[in-house]
């Protein structure tokens, strides 16, 4: 995806293959939220300036929508961790 990204077709496959395997691991915080941060942290290293002084994300159109499209798989991936439920001491303390 990283590599095909500025070509409309390489960013919108690469686009439906992340979304599909963010679907198909289960949530929490050791299958979602790592594989989102992952790809999160590739692509901060991918807008980093090479030794040659080129940038391997360009500050395009396309360079914006990978970036974007990051963002949104990491705050997906976290909002979709299913919520603690309280045990039951602390569901009978709060009802007091």
């Amino acid at each position: 995806m990283l590599l095909v990204h500025a070509t409309g077709w390489g960013l919108a496959l690469g686009a439906a293959a992340v979304v599909a395997v963010l679907l198909a691991l289960p949530p929490g915080f050791t299958t979602r939220v790592a594989f989102a941060l992952g790809l999160a942290l590739l692509l901060v290293q991918a807008v980093q300036q090479r030794p040659e002084g080129d940038f391997l994300v360009g500050s395009d159109l396309a360079g914006y929508g990978l970036l974007t499209l990051g963002l949104v798989v990491l705050v997906g991936a976290v909002v979709s961790v299913p919520r603690r439920r309280p045990t039951t001491a602390a569901a009978e303390d709060s009802t007091l």
